[in-house]
């Protein structure tokens, strides 16, 4: 899996955006989360997620699929939903990323930047 994994990001270009980490100790968990911006559950299945938890509270904005006990654990205004399929997933990245980059330029532009 990891070899078809690094093949795909090799393929497009990828490998300065990508990093593949492996296993990451659970003291290391915090420091690695707030490196990013978005943190995806892919889950089919999920009773209570610790993992979006987690991810929420270092100000990662979540995508997960609405599954299990996952819509009770999140406040609205901190996840956004997907179906549990690829194309369902990406739309929902994709509108995430937009929507972030809209608060970016919003909040630089009333910080006149």
């Amino acid at each position: 899996m990891r070899v078809a994994l690094e093949q795909m990001r090799e393929n497009h270009q990828l490998q300065d955006r990508v990093e593949m980490l492996g296993h990451v100790k659970h003291t290391d968990v915090r420091n690695v989360l707030v490196r990013g911006h978005i943190y995806m559950n892919c889950s089919l299945t999920e009773a209570f997620c610790i993992a979006i938890l987690e991810a929420a509270s270092c100000g990662l904005l979540v995508v997960s699929t609405r599954v299990g006990g996952v819509p009770e654990v999140m406040p609205s205004n901190m996840i956004k939903y997907a179906s549990p399929d690829a194309n369902s997933l990406i739309e929902v990245k994709l509108l995430t990323l937009q929507m972030m980059m809209t608060r970016r330029l919003m909040q630089a532009d009333m910080m006149g930047i």
